[in-house]
């Protein structure tokens, strides 16, 4: 019986010393630099951060002037899955979108907005559902919206102006 308790005892000192031995040889230690970092052309480039969307001027409204809300219709039969357009109000996956434009954002009692959406506090303007409809995810970071987004502008703007004609 001590054969094997020895034998046992060797190999988990053998096993504990080459962890030692790892610790000692392998491992490098974690050396703390001294000294400043020179950080250079800090005033030639501004910083952007990566959350921050970047939004491009559009001439808004003048594209609004040529848009077609029929076409906006054929847009928005990609929505209809989630959302309801009808002046019933009815909560699907996600809001109604009956009288969005004009809307508080996150206001809808009955439906559960994450809560990027509900700390959004804006109003949806044309202007605002522009640039959301373009890339929802990177437009407010962290909506529970799974959708892709438009590309298009004119996609956009046609969709944009079918949602203005539900009131």
């Amino acid at each position: 019986m001590n054969k094997y308790f020895l034998s046992l005892m060797s190999i988990l000192i053998l096993f504990q010393s080459f962890k030692v031995w790892d610790e000692i040889f392998y491992h490098e230690n974690n050396k703390i630099k001294k000294g400043f970092k020179i950080i250079t052309n800090t005033f030639e480039e501004p910083i952007v951060e990566k959350d921050q969307p970047q939004i491009e001027e559009v001439d808004l409204e003048s594209l609004m002037k040529i848009a077609d809300s029929r076409e906006g219709i054929k847009i928005a039969k990609q929505c209809l899955a989630c959302h309801d357009f009808s002046r019933n109000l009815k909560i699907k996956v996600g809001p109604p979108l009956w009288g969005v434009i004009g809307r508080e954002s996150a206001i809808i009692s009955d439906f559960s907005y994450s809560d990027a959406l509900t700390s959004f506090n804006k109003i949806w303007t044309k202007k605002e559902l522009f640039h959301f409809l373009e890339e929802p995810k990177r437009y407010i970071v962290g909506t529970k919206m799974i959708y892709k987004g438009i590309k298009k502008v004119n996609d956009r703007v046609n969709l944009i102006s079918y949602l203005e004609s539900l009131k």
